[in-house]
Parts: C-alpha cells; sequence; structure tokens
C-alpha cells in the first residue's frame, strides 16, 4: 500500500481523527484514516477541515484505482491514494456540505497539511 504516514492515520476514530485535524487548525488540514465499515468498496474514509467545519469523503476502490465521493459520475480515478492526494493538493477538491442544501454551501479546497497521527 502506497499510504504515506504524514497523512495517513489507520484504524483511528472519526474523533480521533477530528482531534488532530483541529489541532493543526489551518483550512486544507487532511487526513486519510481506514473506514469504519471496513468494506471493500469503501476501504478509506478522507477528512478535510475547511471553515471549521469537518469533511467526512468516502474514497472507493473499484479495482485497481481509487476516487472520491459516493458518486460514479463525474469522478476522476487515480491509480492509488497517494497519486489522489497528490493530485488535490494543487487540484482543489469541490465540499458540499449535507447539511446545507442551497448550491452556495459549496466550496473547494486543496489539501495542503497533512495531519499524521
Amino acid at each position: 500500500m502506497d499510504l504515506d504516514p504524514s497523512w495517513y492515520g489507520g484504524k483511528v476514530t472519526r474523533y480521533e481523527a477530528e482531534v488532530a485535524l483541529r489541532k493543526v487548525n489551518k483550512d486544507g488540514a487532511f487526513l486519510v484514516r481506514d473506514s469504519t465499515k471496513d468494506s471493500a468498496e469503501h476501504p478509506y474514509t478522507l477528512m478535510l477541515l475547511k471553515e471549521d467545519k469537518v469533511y467526512n469523503i468516502k474514497i472507493r476502490s473499484q479495482g485497481n484505482s481509487f476516487s472520491l465521493g459516493n458518486s460514479l459520475k463525474n469522478t476522476k480515478s487515480f491509480p492509488g491514494v497517494r497519486e489522489m492526494i497528490t493530485h488535490h493538493a494543487h487540484t482543489p477538491l469541490l465540499l458540499i456540505d449535507a447539511t446545507e442544501q442551497s448550491s452556495e454551501a459549496q466550496s473547494k479546497c486543496c489539501l495542503l497539511h497533512p495531519a499524521g497521527l
């Protein structure tokens, strides 16, 4: 596996991961943790801090590639999680707040500050 300890937290809880992000306390703080569901389709979760909100984004595994989110349309696939992280260090992720239904609730953020534990 190509997971970098500077941003990979392993089997940490959602709460522990959120604490690590809030310690960094900068927009773009992120880490990847093992999914609590522990399924082959969703092996990891990307957690990202933006404007004091923590976003949990599923990382999907499809054969030999990885992609973000729930939907299959308009998603970019990567050969590994490391490549996905590297890509989004320069290309902003579109963040959708599930609690806000308006289209203005979308923001973008790059993965800037690894918050490994």
